[in-house]
């Protein structure tokens, strides 16, 4: 195995499961606890920047906003959409406890996905309300942002003297 390919499976890039995160979007109580946390010093950015979907802590509203277009995040809601795998399904696959596996597909279908739906929409709702104002692109250099002060200080040391470039 090489070094990427060990890198790819250390427990420090590990996330949560999808069947956690598919828990956390059925509960609307879980969203608000998840969007609105207390500041935390040892997370990115305050920990006032997260992807539920995901479970990623962002830095910034702007990287917030650049993630939430991004592929990562497009493939994880895409996961999401169906049913979680659990030890139920693969317990139904080699044909123990059937009947108790479709009761929960039945329930899923029934009870949760609709109200997991209404959740996401809430929650797009809310992240399209918080970030609607936020830049798309942070200035990448500092003198791009000062500018004027800039040129005036290069006029003022050059006050009466002669450059040659």
């Amino acid at each position: 195995m090489g070094r990427y390919s060990v890198k790819r499976y250390k427990t420090k890039r590990r996330t949560k499961d999808l069947d956690l995160i598919f828990e956390d979007l059925t509960s609307p109580a879980k969203i608000q606890q998840l969007l609105n946390q207390p500041l935390d010093e040892t997370k990115p950015g305050l920990g006032q920047h997260y992807c539920i979907h995901c479970d990623k802590y962002l830095e910034t509203a702007i990287a917030l906003k650049t993630h939430l277009k991004g592929k990562i995040h497009r493939r994880r809601v895409k996961e999401l959409k169906g049913v979680p795998y659990t030890q139920e399904v693969s317990d139904a696959a080699s044909g123990l406890n059937l009947q108790k596996f479709l009761n929960r597909v039945e329930q899923i279908n029934q009870q949760r996905g609709p109200q997991k739906e209404a959740n996401e929409t809430e929650l797009k709702a809310h992240l399209d309300a918080t970030l609607e104002n936020v830049a798309t692109t942070e200035p990448t250099l500092p003198h791009l942002v000062q500018d004027e002060p800039v040129k005036q200080s290069i006029e003022d040391a050059n006050n009466g003297e002669v450059q040659m470039e």
